[in-house]
């Protein structure tokens, strides 16, 4: 793995144990971009408790000679067996020194080799994640033969003033999760109703509950399940943050859409953050989110206060 590494600088896999420096390594890109971040050594365990990833396989760090981590990158299967999705992170302080190519070397190269379980004849697609301001970056994507396909942004809402009322429609009922009673139906209504977005996550019920629930501040009572009858319509799943209450997941199933139901579901969620403290709502959406997202969001009070960020795609050889 030590091919092609600058000088002072050597590749590993990870440990368990990395969770933290790695997450401080992520706080500082955001603290450096925006002045504050939300990243938590729980939420890269989450992230490495995402199906089909593999710690020895599909993850590297790399460490200067004091062994202090200074940059991240991973490689996973998004859906099988054509979508992949890459990162790379490095220490603000490490930049210019080729890590992101270093590490989308390897990335590109697992991709290629894991490309190779795909179907004869289909491509494998990569994609890679950049913040609009940076422009070392997004030439790097350009020069290695990724597109610019889609732009996301954050939005946030300070909860500073009293929440709107949720308006519910008629026939729903609302109720927080229901540990070891709702996980199937949620999992179920969710894959369904987010078909229609960019690139859906495929899991199945084991891997979405090893997924989910990974993280040890899981909080239950800030996910809200919309009910119609026995069935689910919609929920809202957040997580409490640094910065305030992420909006993990928002979703409406097609039958029920053009209600008002997501709205209600975004209020209610609000009202309960504001309860708790917290200081502001947020949430990341797809700007062409085929389903109205984004007036959705508007129309709740959240506005993109940050720059985007932009996501890259690059088709790899068919085998």
């Amino acid at each position: 793995m030590d091919r092609h590494i600058p000088e002072g600088y050597r590749l590993r896999r990870p440990r368990t144990t990395d969770a933290e420096a790695v997450a401080s390594v992520k706080r500082a890109v955001d603290i450096d971009r925006h002045g504050d971040s939300d990243v938590t050594a729980e939420e890269v365990r989450e992230e490495w408790a995402l199906p089909r990833l593999e710690l020895d396989g599909d993850v590297w760090i790399v460490e200067d000679e004091t062994g202090a981590v200074a940059a991240y990158g991973f490689c996973w299967m998004e859906n099988p067996p054509r979508e992949m999705v890459a990162d790379q992170v490095v220490d603000p302080a490490r930049r210019g020194r080729g890590l992101s190519e270093v590490l989308l070397d390897l990335e590109e190269a697992r991709a290629v080799e894991t490309a190779r379980s795909a179907p004869a004849g289909e491509p494998v697609v990569l994609g890679v994640w950049s913040w609009e301001h940076d422009a070392g970056r997004v030439d790097l994507f350009s020069r290695r033969g990724f597109h610019h396909v889609r732009t996301f942004y954050r939005l946030d809402r300070e909860l500073d003033e009293p929440v709107e009322a949720a308006g519910w429609p008629p026939g729903i009922a609302v109720h927080g999760f229901r540990r070891d009673r709702d996980e199937a139906a949620v999992h179920a209504a969710s894959e369904e109703a987010f078909l229609d977005h960019f690139r859906p996550s495929a899991m199945d019920l084991e891997e979405w509950l090893e997924y989910r629930f990974a993280r040890s501040d899981f909080d239950p009572g800030l996910w809200f399940v919309a009910w119609d009858a026995d069935e689910v319509a919609g929920a809202v799943l957040a997580i409490e943050t640094p910065a305030g209450g992420y909006v993990d997941e928002l979703f409406v199933r097609r039958p029920w859409r053009g209600r008002g139901l997501g709205r209600a579901l975004l209020l209610h969620e609000f009202a309960e953050l504001r309860r708790r403290g917290l200081p502001r709502a947020y949430l990341g959406v797809d700007a062409a989110n085929p389903t109205g997202a984004m007036h959705l969001y508007e129309s709740a009070g959240l506005k993109p206060l940050r720059g985007a960020n932009l996501f890259f795609e690059k088709e790899l050889p068919a085998r």
